[in-house]
Order: structure tokens, then C-alpha cells, then sequence
């Protein structure tokens, strides 16, 4: 499906539905503790009580221990150097799931952002309602054991090693709030979807040019140890970053992206966004 944005059409925002393909869906044990986290973690979400601490199970610290080193290696060879600089800058440790409490105080520190529960997905317009606070959703539970490489919804892995590290950027910070309030404000369907279609080949799913190399940008890459060498293959049709271009192409979140859009600089992206939303006549002062 075109656009199938992973914020744009939750299920029953209420009650877990797990997907009928999702590896974990046969696994009791692991349906209960999803429902556990859902519950505990909407229940924060809703009342404004900041990320619970969370003890996460050895089966849940195995899997964290087991990608984590793997996607550190693949970042150190391949992230764009925005990313390895605000990662180092964060110090999440590779051995240990971190508590988004902790790194969400860390967060308010460097750049003013801080960290949301999420239960799980979350419409399109309440996601980026947080984001327009200065607030980011993050999940707190982790992908099934069976298949530590792949998770077919946003978990704990995608968003603490993949959006969260950008975060201590004080400018990427401040991109993702413009992108955030221009997203709740706007009036048009035509203006939401470009803002969706610019997000994903940037923040999700960019790439970025830096010492004539190529880098990786979005998080939606970052967070993935199949996505990484794939969007550097030849296998890719990787494009110059034209935002005319950007806002006019559909992507499909069910498959590896076969298209990649590079951004010159992350200046060039800030003020491809500003001058976007200005065009747009979204306020987002």
C-alpha cells in the first residue's frame, strides 16, 4: 500500500492487536507481557507521568545484548557522523537496556526534548502532537526472541538506537519540532501527506552525503542490521534530495526501500523544511 505510513492507521488505540504475522503472536508468555506493557506504559502515557522504570526480563536483556553490538559495528562503519557523535554523546551501553527515565532527563539537558511512553502505535497526528511539544513517543518493549534481527512494528531497538541518539542535537531537535507543528497544523490533505512523504526519506529513511561518502541519516535504517547494507547496494536507486521530487513519491513501510532520496548536508534539509511549511503558510512559530 502507498503510503502506508506506521503511525498513520493504528489498531483499536484501547487493546494490543498483534499482527497475525508477527513472530511472537503463537508465544503466550510473550503475548502476556505485551499486554503488561501496553497497559502500564498507555496508563503514563495518558496521565503524563513520564516513561515508567521498567524490569525487563533476562530473555528481554539477551535480545537487547545480542543486536545491539551488531548495529553499534554497522553504525561505526556506515552512520553519518550527526548520528555517531550525538550516540557517543548519549552513551547508551550495548550490554544493558536503558531506562527511557533516565535517558529522557538526559534529553531535557542537552536539547530540550523529552521522552514520551508509547504503548505501542500511535496515530499520525496525536505522534507528531507530542513532537510539537517537544516531547518524542518511544516504545518500552522489545521485538520476539525468535527473530532479534526484524520487528514488524516500531520497538524499543528502532527508537532508542535509531530516533533517540539524533535527539541530543539541539538542531535536529529543533527540525523535528518544526516538522512536528506543521504536521498538527496543517489544513490540507495534500500538505500532510508531503509532510509524511518528506519525513520518511529523511528522518525514517534518509541518507546523507558527507566526505563524498555516503551516510546513513533516518532512523528507520539506522535501527534495522538488514536495511543498513541494503541501502548501500547496489540493489538501491539512491537520488539526489530534491524536495519537489521528495514530497511527490509514495513509499510502502511493509518492504525494504528500494528508493532513497541523499541529502546533501543537514543544513540543506533544515532549510528545505522551513522553506517548505513557508510555502505551505504553516505557522510553526
Amino acid at each position: 500500500m502507498a503510503d502506508n505510513d506506521i503511525y498513520a492507521n493504528p489498531p483499536d488505540p484501547d487493546v494490543l492487536e498483534l499482527e497475525p504475522v508477527h513472530p511472537g503472536i503463537g508465544d503466550q508468555a510473550y503475548v502476556a507481557r505485551r499486554h503488561d506493557l501496553f497497559a502500564l506504559c498507555r496508563q503514563h502515557r495518558l496521565g503524563s507521568l513520564g516513561p515508567p522504570h521498567i524490569d525487563y526480563t533476562p530473555e528481554e536483556q539477551r535480545i537487547w545484548r545480542e543486536v545491539s553490538p551488531k548495529l553499534d559495528h554497522l553504525h561505526t562503519r556506515h552512520a553519518s557522523g550527526i548520528y555517531l557523535q550525538a550516540k557517543r554523546g548519549l552513551g547508551i551501553r550495548a550490554d544493558e537496556i536503558p531506562q527511557l527515565s533516565s535517558l529522557s532527563g538526559q534529553l531535557q539537558q542537552m536539547s530540550g526534548i523529552h521522552l514520551v511512553p508509547a504503548e505501542g502505535l500511535i496515530a499520525y497526528r496525536i505522534f507528531y502532537a507530542y513532537i510539537a511539544a517537544r516531547g518524542f513517543p518511544c516504545t518500552q518493549f522489545l521485538r520476539h526472541g525468535s527473530k532479534p534481527e526484524f520487528t514488524p512494528e516500531p520497538d524499543m531497538i528502532h527508537d532508542c538506537l535509531g530516533h533517540v541518539p539524533l535527539l541530543v542535537n539541539h538542531d535536529y531537535a529543533e527540525l523535528l519540532t518544526v516538522l512536528g507543528r506543521a504536521a498538527v497544523r496543517a489544513t490540507s490533505g495534500d500538505h500532510v501527506l508531503a509532510l509524511k512523504r518528506l519525513s520518511w526519506f529523511s528522518i525514517e529513511f534518509g541518507l546523507i552525503e558527507e566526505a563524498g561518502e555516503t551516510r546513513i541519516f533516518g532512523a528507520g535504517i539506522l535501527s534495522s542490521m538488514g536495511e543498513i547494507p541494503f541501502s548501500l547496494s547496489a540493489q538501491v536507486e539512491r537520488r539526489p534530495f530534491v524536495t519537489s521530487e521528495v514530497i511527490e513519491t509514495d513509499y510502502d513501510s511493509s518492504k525494504m526501500q528500494a528508493l532513497l532520496f541523499v541529502i546533501p548536508s543537514f543544513g540543506f534539509l533544515r532549510r528545505e523544511v522551513a522553506d517548505l511549511v513557508a510555502r505551505m503558510g504553516i505557522d510553526v512559530s
